[in-house]
């Protein structure tokens, strides 16, 4: 017999022992007894299943928490290259413009150097 039921039956009905319990009354205690019993079982699955979600939950979190910090990661080494980048196109974009200043000088020099008819 479920020991809540003991319990209430020693506290109301005066009944010490499962036993003493009127045989008019015994299928009746019985079937509250196994209410009771069924009772602690789908609690013990529901404590189950909760343990075994939130068990899954926190991986889930803590792949979560990896991934975020992967992706932090990889945003942050993406400026590093597109500043990098920026500064390569600008060093190239300088040298181009260098290569037409020289090619300039180099036309203006050729001209000072020919001979004058």
């Amino acid at each position: 017999m479920h020991k809540i039921l003991l319990r209430q039956l020693r506290r109301y009905l005066q009944i010490e022992d499962e036993n003493l319990v009127p045989e008019h009354l015994r299928d009746f205690v019985l079937a509250i007894s196994a209410a009771y019993d069924h009772f602690d079982e789908d609690r013990q699955l529901l404590e189950r299943s909760i343990d075994i979600s939130s068990n899954e939950l926190q991986q889930i979190n803590e792949k979560l928490k990896q991934e975020i910090a992967t992706v932090k990661s990889s945003k942050a080494e993406n400026r590093e290259l597109e500043q990098m980048n920026k500064l390569m196109v600008g060093r190239e974009l300088r040298m181009v413009e260098l290569k037409n200043e020289l090619a300039e000088l180099q036309k203006k020099l050729d001209e000072l150097q020919r001979p004058t008819a």
